[in-house]
């Protein structure tokens, strides 16, 4: 027949193997070297950016709130449409705003914090 331990020395071999588990899953990613996260590639915006909206209503946009329209890629974030505005114009973004179209399409309304950078950028894609 087999002795049984006290509950005492059970917990304590149980608490063992796990400072043992504990100590094994801590030691290879000490000895790990850091890898970089993100390698530098460059970075075209207009896989983001599809184009630019010229209608109507998004002239009235540019005029009035300092806004341009922009048709993007359906699986893009906010994040990138504002990283790809700024980087493809020049400008600081500050705010976007997103919708989906009827026509399955995803707009992007972005405001910009300088005064008639929406006219300006305008004028050099030919919106205006």
């Amino acid at each position: 027949m087999a002795t049984k331990e006290p509950k005492a020395e059970q917990k304590s071999k149980t608490e063992q193997k796990k400072e043992k588990i504990k100590q094994e899953k801590k030691s290879p990613a000490k000895d790990q070297e850091k890898k970089p996260i993100a390698e530098i590639v460059d970075y075209d915006p207009f896989t983001v950016i599809s184009f630019a909206l010229m209608s109507e209503k998004s002239i009235r946009f540019v005029e009035a709130q300092n806004k341009l329209v922009f048709i993007v890629d359906r699986k893009s974030t906010k994040k990138d449409v504002k990283n790809a505005v700024e980087s493809a114009f020049g400008q600081h973004v500050k705010s976007v705003n997103m919708l989906i179209d009827q026509k399955a399409r995803k707009k992007a309304f972005v405001t910009f914090v300088q005064p008639e950078a929406a006219g300006e950028i305008a004028i050099k894609l030919g919106i205006i």
